[in-house]
């Protein structure tokens, strides 16, 4: 019979040395001497299994997998969160971002083609103005036009 110590079945069995020392604190592992016999432990640990306490695998020996009510926890918040982005959708309060980077550029491309048509349009009514004021109103009143037209009036 080979006796190891907590340190040592706790490496043997892949867990944590806390997890060990729990176990024997609770009872769930025998000891002779302050040392464990691993066959033996082995055998309590899995007769005395205690599915909400159980001796777990350290997080260097496999990764920590998410418990049964967790991952449905998880899983319900995800499908709200899908059922909330859906209904905004749905209604309107949520658009694609692709539709606004669409409605952004073709916007632009109006504001750009009305403002570089400003000077065609303009040139021969301002080329035959002296007034300076009326130079003014010419030009402040084309861009009001603009300006509403890219608004929607």
């Amino acid at each position: 019979m080979v006796l190891l110590t907590q340190a040592e079945y706790a490496r043997r069995r892949g867990i944590s040395r806390q997890a060990v020392s729990k176990a024997v604190k609770k009872g769930r592992i025998p000891t002779v001497k302050g040392k464990i016999d691993p066959s033996v432990a082995d055998r309590e640990l899995e007769a005395n299994a205690d599915p909400q306490q159980s001796v777990k695998p350290s997080s260097e020996t496999l990764p920590a997998a998410p418990n049964y009510s967790n991952s449905r926890a998880i899983r319900e918040a995800y499908l709200a969160n899908l059922a909330r982005l859906d209904y905004q959708k749905r209604t309107a309060a949520l658009v694609s971002a692709e539709e606004v980077k669409v409605a952004a550029f073709n916007a632009a491309r109006k504001v750009r083609d009305l403002l570089l048509a400003l000077p065609d349009r303009l040139a021969p009514v301002l080329a035959g103005l002296d007034d300076p004021l009326e130079c003014h109103r010419v030009m402040s009143e084309e861009i009001r036009r603009i300006c509403d037209e890219l608004s929607g009036h």
